[in-house]
């Protein structure tokens, strides 16, 4: 009953977020299996989670999951009714099956790796337990605990992206299970490596190229073993994938005709909040980045209502945590110029935290070592406003991360960098894996085997072929 339970409340989520897909997308473009799945789960992750919170307002108990349930399955029914364009078959290379084998046999590990292993602190102190307190209270966390000074711990603030999703499997379940909670997590690292192989594929026109970049995910090892890695339960690794869609869907839609991906980047922008507080950060830098696309590719005006979703979401939340007396977080000191400028002799000692952990091997291995060559391989391109987007998007995140811990009100500042920094830095460490597989479609736009297969392949001309990882995932 568990697997049938599970199957029940996984299909749900890839159901309402294959409705809201092509809602978005409206047959304009053709998507691969690939993209279909990684953009089905984050679109339905992120319904579900908000239609739990706003029904949870009027109502709880059975009617709140019946509710839920009514909506997934009309926009399931939305979607079956449009269907989202799939590209045209090709067969795979032998070195691009090797390739989908290893990347199946590295997800096999990270599903096993998730298993044995419990939630991590966060996982579940702050996540995890707000699932539970939910599906303890019909589905609705208590008013109380939001005041409740004794679980201030948990960080009652924090969005609810994350145990909703938990929640959904809980009421499915009709128990909280946190084994079953944990393939959530393990789910988002294939959502994660769909997208690098499918992105990979738009960028440079190479499948073999996105293959390559996913293989190489799971060799780094913050994302994979370390804490706040993929397996232990913590919001950081599903806000990077969240992330990776966000601006790989804007880079797409700096090209001519494509609406629909520009659509997808303001949907999944409006999440970015929604899975961490930090995500505010990213939405803000996102956001500006899809402010200068609509001025560079001289949109209209009315795409700039795009970004109401998120701002919904951010004030919503915000007014929520106000109608419950939620404490205030305890972290950061009150965030203006005064403390700034009595806290600006931290920056020197945080530049040289930031650069050591870009230097700490057991955690990134040499990920930053290659994203900063391909870095200074892209500058002569920066007159791309694509790629500089791109850039932006990797480089920007990261000086604000620095910026707020100078408002950090630890006793020893060092010591709060020391246990979160390498965290907020996987938030945009798969965006650094979109840098690197556009230098190395740079280079190979050198080789004169290029210029044969057909000169340069944009974003929407590379969905016509369906990449090799579909028919092995």
């Amino acid at each position: 009953m568990s697997a049938l339970a599970l199957l029940g409340a996984f299909g749900t989520l890839l159901v309402a977020g294959y409705g809201l897909l092509t809602l978005l997308v409206r047959q304009k473009i053709g998507l691969s299996l690939t993209e279909q799945i990684a953009f089905s789960w984050l679109l339905g992750t992120g319904a579900v989670s908000l239609l739990l919170w706003i029904f949870g307002l009027f109502v709880h108990g059975m009617l709140l999951p019946g509710l839920v349930s009514i909506v997934c399955l009309s926009l399931g029914f939305v979607g079956w009714r449009r269907t989202v364009p799939l590209p045209l078959r090709r067969t795979p290379n032998s070195f691009e099956i090797f390739l989908g084998i290893i990347i199946v046999i590295e997800i096999a590990i990270l599903f096993y790796l998730s298993f044995v292993h419990t939630l991590g602190w966060d996982g579940l102190l702050n996540w995890e337990i707000k699932a539970r307190y939910a599906f303890a209270n019909g589905g609705v966390l208590p008013a109380t605990y939001f005041s409740d000074s004794g679980r201030a711990f948990s960080h009652p603030e924090y969005p609810l992206a994350i145990p909703f999703t938990e929640l959904w499997l809980y009421l499915w379940l009709g128990e909280a299970n946190q084994f079953c909670a944990k393939t959530i997590f393990p789910i988002f690292y294939v959502v994660g490596t769909f997208l690098l192989v499918a992105l990979g594929k738009r960028l440079t026109g190479r499948t073999w190229i996105g293959l390559l970049m996913a293989a190489f995910l799971f060799f780094v090892p913050q994302i994979t073993v370390e804490v706040g890695s993929a397996i232990g339960g913590y919001a950081d690794f599903p806000l990077s994938v969240f992330y990776l869609a966000t601006i790989g869907c804007l880079f797409c839609a700096g090209e001519p005709k494509s609406d629909a991906f520009f659509r997808l980047y303001a949907a999944f922008l409006a999440l970015l909040p929604w899975v961490k507080r930090d995500g505010v950060i990213l939405w803000a830098v996102a956001a500006a980045c899809g402010v200068f696309v609509i001025l560079r590719t001289k949109r209209s005006p009315l795409f700039f209502l795009e970004f109401l979703p998120g701002l919904l979401i951010i004030c919503g939340w915000h007014f929520y945590l106000s109608s419950m007396h939620a404490l205030q977080p305890a972290d950061f000191l009150p965030v203006n110029l005064e403390t700034f400028g009595s806290h600006l002799y931290r920056i020197p000692p945080l530049l040289s935290a930031f650069l050591a952990e870009f230097y700490n091997h057991p955690t990134w291995s040499l990920f930053w070592f290659v994203v900063a060559i391909d870095l200074a391989y892209l500058l002569h391109r920066m007159g791309d406003p694509r790629v500089l987007v791109l850039l932006v998007a990797l480089i920007v995140p990261i000086f604000l991360y620095l910026l707020i811990y100078v408002f950090s009100s630890w006793p020893s500042y060092l010591d709060h960098v020391g246990l979160s920094i390498s965290r907020l830095l996987m938030h945009v460490a798969p965006v650094g894996f979109l840098v690197t597989t556009l230098a190395v479609s740079c280079r190979s736009e050198k080789n004169s085997a290029r210029v044969r297969e057909g000169g340069a392949v944009t974003c929407v001309t590379a969905g016509s072929e369906r990449t090799p990882v579909v028919e092995l995932a």
